[in-house]
């Protein structure tokens, strides 16, 4: 039975479980310690967490006690940490990516405000502009005196535009939906990897995901046909599901797992180095390891760079539509003063 979706923890939840678990762990207490006491330390969640020290009473994991409330991906990692005596080392990772992941959110909000104040802003001045401003200026608007061509071109021109962007936008968000629904869940993350603007950043947590678990199952004393016969039993849903579906389909037509990475746009190019060197389980674990390192930092890069674009991108879409506006009311007063007119050039 899948969770419910309503049960998932938020942002702040994750990043706070994470981290506790964490730091207490590396202290040496014990995973129903940390449980029985999570519910001290954040009373405002008791109940959540009272949930997980109930699960851990009755002998399940922590991978298995979390699921309904974390996403499958992360629940499997943690599965595959802690059955290969890695957990440390995996909430560790976990509750980095949740602290930056949160800050991120914070930032991103933080970018968002000032857009946000100023769209209201500019949303009353239409509206303004709209019922009260324009009704007077057509009231006292000489008749006499032509439209001017200028400003009907300006008026033609700016529908036009405001209607091409509205719809485009419209139908972008349409054919994504649609698509998704489409698209079987074996080929979704096919699908990620081409959406514009989000596509790198899709692959490089694809890279990232991908290189730190194999690591930590190689980690773990397990060869290539192990981890296969391990990974076909998780979520088809899951990434890692897909990347061992990937794995049987080339050994099926005996290709050398060296070109995986041409095929799937989800696995790392640098896996044909990886793979096609033949380096022992150790080596191999441990250069994933450090790509998985080096893919997180990149990642954290691209994210923080498209936040940084989001605020630009709003001020100069804000800034034309104040500009239009301006024009739509500005030419048509100087018009009635005599400031211009064209109609005889």
């Amino acid at each position: 039975m899948r969770p419910d979706r309503n049960e998932h923890w938020s942002i702040r939840q994750q990043t706070e479980f994470f981290q506790t678990y964490y730091v207490l762990l590396r202290e040496g207490f014990s995973l129903k310690q940390i449980a029985a006491d999570l519910p001290v330390l954040y009373p405002q969640d008791r109940e959540k967490f009272l949930k997980i020290y109930d699960c851990l009473n009755k002998g399940q994991t922590l991978s298995n006690s979390l699921r309904p409330y974390i996403s499958q991906d992360i629940a499997n990692q943690l599965w595959i940490a802690e059955s290969h005596g890695m957990l440390l080392t995996c909430l560790k990772q976990l509750a980095r990516f949740y602290t930056q992941k949160r800050q991120q959110l914070e930032h991103l909000k933080a970018v968002l405000l000032y857009p946000i104040i100023l769209v209201a802003m500019m949303l009353f001045l239409l509206f303004s502009i709209t019922f009260y401003l324009k009704p007077e200026l057509q009231l006292i608007q000489t008749t006499s005196v032509p439209t001017n061509r200028i400003i009907l071109r300006i008026k033609k021109i700016s529908i036009i535009l405001m209607s091409i962007i509205l719809l485009s936008f419209i139908r972008y968000l349409w054919n994504i939906k649609k698509l998704f629904k489409k698209q079987h869940y074996l080929s979704r993350w096919d699908w990620f990897c081409d959406i514009p603007v989000f596509s790198k950043i899709f692959r490089t947590y694809a890279y990232y995901y991908l290189a730190f678990n194999l690591g930590l199952l190689l980690k773990g004393g397990l060869d290539l046909q192990s981890i296969c016969n391990l990974l076909v039993r998780f979520d088809h849903r899951s990434l890692l599901y897909q990347f061992n579906l990937s794995l049987h389909n080339l050994s099926i037509s005996g290709q050398e797992l060296s070109v995986l990475a041409d095929q799937k746009k989800y696995i790392p190019p640098e896996f044909r180095l990886f793979f096609s060197k033949g380096s022992t389980l150790e080596n191999l674990s441990n250069e994933l390891l450090f790509y998985a390192n080096l893919t997180y930092g990149r990642l954290l890069f691209q994210l923080n760079r498209l936040i940084e674009l989001i605020q630009p991108i709003m001020f100069v879409v804000i800034g034309i539509v104040i500009v239009l506006t301006y024009l739509n009311i500005l030419l048509p007063m100087y018009q009635n003063l005599g400031g211009i007119n064209y109609d005889n050039g």
